[in-house]
């Protein structure tokens, strides 16, 4: 995206890169201080406007994105919501003015941020409606998202397919971590607020990912209570492996551990300290997860 900037552009973002890429890492391990100093150093080209207005648009998205995410690890979701937001206002910009159509995807992941704000200030319905729009915006029956910007399905199918399709699991995974380990009745009301938006159908053969719209009919039978349903599926896409969605295979397993508990089959403890002993080897498995699971949790961050 780099090479229509004028070269003085291209050479302050590759400068002031590193400073936003530690700060973003300081952020993530919950160093505040030091993010905080690296982010600072990130605006200085932004203070001294030396960029063109182009590269002052590009790289000031990038960085209210990143600090945002600053904003989001010490708990201040007011400003996190405001710097996403103008992030997002740039990204506009910067696909209808400049032609940055590549960008459409990134607005897509601006509009996931607010997802996982929601969800870290415990607005679960907020972050769960917001989730399913996403989904039903990649799929093509929802024409437009509930937050400003350039939406139009034709926008997405000019997207990479492969990236699309990493986004529409992204997004499932943030739907399974919301909803892991919530009592049923609690699932069910989350579920039931857009997934029928989705017109869930058994057919993975026109889908962007067919194994995260598959986790969907799984749990869409596991709110519901259709237990020879939620088996049925649970069994097969158990099966298929961890591929590249382990997050939902994980969510997964925790729902039929949590079956088993809840209609306590004979040796269900039994089951449950097996998949305790096991998940303690599994790789990327969310604290959250781990927590649920009875794994002494790692630190990592949200």
């Amino acid at each position: 995206m780099e090479t229509s900037l004028p070269p003085i552009d291209q050479l302050l973002i590759r400068r002031f890169k590193n400073a936003r890429d530690r700060g973003l890492l300081a952020a993530r391990r919950g160093d505040i201080v030091s993010s905080e100093r690296f982010f600072a150093a990130a605006r200085v080209p932004l203070q001294l406007d030396m960029f063109s207005l182009e590269g002052k648009l590009l790289y000031k998205c990038c960085v209210d994105q990143s600090e945002a995410y600053l904003d989001y690890r010490r708990g201040d979701f007011d400003r996190a919501r405001k710097l996403t937001a103008e992030a997002l206002e740039l990204n506009v910009v910067l696909e209808e003015e400049y032609g940055y159509g590549i960008l459409h995807l990134h607005a897509i992941e601006l509009v996931r941020n607010f997802v996982r704000i929601y969800t870290r200030c415990m607005c679960f319905d907020r972050a769960i409606e917001l989730a399913y729009q996403i989904l039903c915006y990649l799929e093509g029956t929802l024409d437009i998202l509930p937050i400003p910007g350039l939406w139009d399905y034709e926008r997405v199918v000019r997207q990479p397919p492969e990236l699309v399709a990493v986004m529409f699991a992204e997004v499932t995974g943030d739907v399974a971590l919301i909803l892991a380990g919530k009592k049923r009745q609690i699932d069910h009301g989350l579920f039931a607020l857009t997934s029928a938006n989705m017109q869930l159908q058994v057919n993975d053969n026109c889908h962007w990912h067919p194994p995260s719209y598959a986790w969907l009919l799984v749990k869409q039978a596991f709110v519901l209570n259709d237990i020879p349903t939620f088996l049925e599926r649970a069994s097969t896409f158990l099966a298929k492996g961890r591929a590249d969605t382990p997050l939902l295979w994980y969510a997964t397993v925790i729902d039929l551990v949590a079956l088993c508990d809840e209609l306590d089959f004979t040796n269900s403890e039994l089951f449950r300290q097996e998949v305790c002993t096991d998940a303690a080897t599994w790789k990327f498995l969310p604290q959250k997860f781990s927590c649920l699971l009875g794994v002494h949790p790692k630190t990592e961050a949200a």
